[in-house]
């Protein structure tokens, strides 16, 4: 296979480069990353450079950054086990041979500069194939004003490192294809994930007319590589470069956007063949046991008042894993909590948390749990529970077509009951239908075909509750 030419890069002959170039009358090129664009102010929080601790004893922090990563945690860094393993013998650097810097300009004053006490190689990473090209550095303080940025996960279905997909690269390496020209901002650039077939199976692939090389087999892997590229409006190639290496290719948008690659290697820089990067979604097992993953996010709570009680909803948040137990717990008394799983064809869960005093205040939050640990806790919601019915629940229930007859157990209140009815809710949202709930029995009519959420309510004169939610099928 040809030698992959892995995307590190110190600046060491930079002055006198751009000397030259100044000499000649050459001007530097108006794009980045090659041929991208410059960054905008707020964005790419999370990425950082790698500086040569030697280096900076001596130069700038411009010229000791050989390397880009990404913050995925406070106090972890994930970036190419290429940037800290020495390509000819396969010794590791020490973590006190680079530190690691935050902030958009490498010539900013300002700039944040923080040590790495521990350096984690994937164990399976490999120098002359570049697979499992990542690392985890673990910093030495944690950095919780800054934001990080959640890796794809082999779990996620979410097709976001898929054939196709638009992606964004971001970093300080080189602006020109030679090499030699680098930016003390970072830039950015718009890519394409390409096939599978691109990617080390020998299938070329064209792109707004241009038809970019392939890797043959042996000389990329899709199972642990993704190649992408680029074309700007200009119908100039973008790809990453030397100085890149490590730094983010990122897709998603909002709460969804994740950390898919990393800057790993290519044969030259925007040429034909495509830049290839780390596959972070086949990484999921040595970033969970390197801390690089985090705990889980929190799932979205909904708290509902009851009588001497409160129930609480639980959903998995777009960021959350797939979690097999909910709890919620009173913030002030933890010992005051419930637990609950998953419902079958259901996204939310619920239980109540009683022994509670009518008309006193108290601050409820929760977490999941998942098969990579706990999820962190979510923001407490306040809620004070009132003298509503308790509501009964559905003993029986026949469905017959589109029909559905109940029969369910008496709800009690302190005061009159006002109300008592069965409702049904599309588990996929939309208006449901209800029924008047007579001598234990109540009969609703006219179901779509569907799964449904339902429950008793009952109201008195200080509200209406509902009782444990059944899941009901409708096929007719």
């Amino acid at each position: 296979m040809p030698m992959p030419t892995y995307r590190r890069e110190v600046r060491r002959f930079l002055t006198l480069v751009m000397a030259l170039a100044i000499a000649l009358g050459i001007a530097a090129p108006a794009g980045a990353v090659v041929n991208g664009s410059s960054s905008t102010p707020g964005t790419f929080g999370f990425l950082v450079a790698l500086l040569d601790t030697q280096r900076l004893s001596t130069m700038s922090v411009f010229q000791s950054q050989f390397c880009g990563g990404s913050l995925t945690t406070p106090t972890t860094v994930v970036t190419a086990a290429h940037c800290v393993v020495n390509q000819k013998d396969g010794t590791r650097d020490l973590p006190t041979s680079l530190v690691v810097a935050l902030g958009r300009s490498l010539k900013d004053p300002a700039i944040r500069t923080v040590a790495v006490t521990a350096i984690t190689v994937h164990p399976s990473y490999s120098t002359s194939t570049g697979e499992n090209d990542v690392a985890v550095l673990t910093l030495a303080a944690p950095q919780t004003d800054i934001q990080t940025i959640a890796p794809l996960k082999n779990s996620d279905t979410s097709g976001l490192d898929a054939s196709g997909t638009k992606v964004m690269v971001a970093g300080w390496g080189s602006i020109n294809a030679f090499g030699n020209t680098f930016p003390d901002t970072f830039r950015t650039g718009e890519l394409i994930l390409l096939p599978v077939g691109t990617c080390g199976q020998g299938q070329n692939y064209s792109l707004n007319g241009v038809t970019f090389l392939a890797y043959q087999p042996g000389e990329a892997n899709s199972a642990s590589m993704l190649c992408a590229i680029g074309i700007n409006a200009n119908g100039q190639i973008v790809d990453s470069c030397k100085g890149d290496s490590g730094g983010p290719l990122v897709a998603g948008e909002g709460l969804d956007t994740r950390l898919v690659g990393l800057v790993s290697w290519g044969l030259n820089c925007a040429t034909r063949h495509p830049g290839v990067y780390t596959k972070l979604s086949a990484m999921t097992d040595f970033l969970n046991s390197s801390g690089a993953l985090g705990a889980p996010a929190p799932p979205t709570i909904s708290v509902t008042a009851l009588n001497q009680r409160v129930r609480v909803t639980f959903t998995s948040s777009t960021q959350g894993a797939s979690f097999t137990t909910f709890t919620a717990a009173v913030t002030a008394t933890p010992t005051q909590q419930c637990v609950a799983a998953p419902i079958a064809a259901s996204a939310s869960a619920s239980c109540d948390i009683t022994g509670l005093v009518n008309g006193q205040q108290y601050a409820i939050s929760a977490t999941g749990t998942s098969g990579a640990g706990p999820s962190a806790t979510s923001t407490a919601l306040n809620v004070t529970p009132i003298a509503v019915p308790d509501a009964g629940r559905i003993k029986t229930a026949v469905v017959d077509g589109r029909k559905l007859q109940v029969r369910v157990t008496n709800s009690v209140s302190e005061t009159p009951l006002l109300a008592t009815r069965i409702a049904c809710l599309p588990t996929t949202g939309g208006p449901g239908r209800s029924a008047k709930i007579v001598q234990g029995a109540a009969t609703i009519k006219r179901l779509a075909p569907g799964d449904y959420s339902c429950s008793v309510t009952a109201r008195n004169e200080f509200g209406t509750s509902s009782g444990p939610q059944q899941i009901i099928r409708i096929t007719a």
